[in-house]
């Protein structure tokens, strides 16, 4: 099957995405809109690294659901239904959701700090699913890195080389990046945040299990644990000689 099914946590991202958009669109053609609603309403809800460090430490959460204009939302919606689907199918819906909201918010920060040392994405918004669907693509590649896609639905490759093309054309575009809201750092952001989860979540089952490994966390707890466990085991010899038959 050329295409994957589209339900799941995949199809409810796809509809709050679509929804915000009119909701965007709203605010900028609707009958008490303009440009200067649109911005502010991106501004609030995007990534602006200069107002997070200021204390809206939300926005890591809700720029990915912001889109600059339709084809933007179309690419990355048809991405994230492409590759998300194989990855919610894999772990299972509860683990992809966490997934999808560990790596978006890791990502925004990443971009906020790099907005430290970048003035144009400090003070600018930063918005779109794609650092999520680049961590997406990480993942799935360390995940099924024999698995074949059809680059330009045209072309075989394995995804490892996939994502490596994908992550070199991010470098090579990274100096022009974040001039309308979409960021190539993001991207970036999104590909190294999504290689360390997966790295975390290998500990559990080869990182292909349910939700019900428990993960990486309950594996570190059962290593701590089972070291705490042998400090208090003691070793007791009895004296054969002094036992009652």
């Amino acid at each position: 099957m050329l295409f994957p099914k589209f339900q799941g946590f995949v199809r409810t991202f796809v509809f709050i995405c679509v929804g915000v958009f009119i909701l965007q669109q709203f605010a900028l053609r609707g009958p008490f809109g303009g440009q200067v609603y649109a911005l502010e309403l991106t501004r609030f809800f995007g990534l602006v690294p200069e107002l997070f460090f200021q204390g809206m430490i939300y926005q890591p959460f809700t720029w990915i659901f912001l889109h600059g204009n339709f084809s933007h939302l179309l690419f990355n919606m048809f991405a994230f239904w492409m590759f998300g689907s194989l990855l919610e199918e894999t772990w299972g819906t509860r683990r992809f959701i966490r997934f999808v909201v560990v790596t978006g918010y890791l990502t925004g920060v990443v971009v906020c700090l790099w907005g430290l040392l970048d003035p144009i994405t400090f003070s600018l918004p930063t918005i779109g699913a794609s650092g999520v669907i680049f961590a997406i693509l990480m993942a799935i590649s360390r995940l099924f890195p024999d698995q074949t896609v059809l680059l330009f639905f045209v072309f075989p490759i394995k995804m490892r080389y996939f994502a490596y093309l994908m992550i070199a054309i991010e470098f090579f575009a990274l100096y022009d990046s974040n001039h309308h809201g979409i960021s190539n750092i993001a991207h970036l952001s999104g590909a190294f945040v999504g290689y360390f989860y997966v790295s975390i979540q290998k500990n559990s089952r080869g990182g292909r299990g349910s939700d019900q490994d428990g993960g990486w966390f309950k594996n570190f707890r059962d290593r701590l644990h089972q070291r705490r466990m042998r400090k208090k085991l003691r070793v007791i010899y009895v004296d054969q000689s002094k036992r009652v038959h």
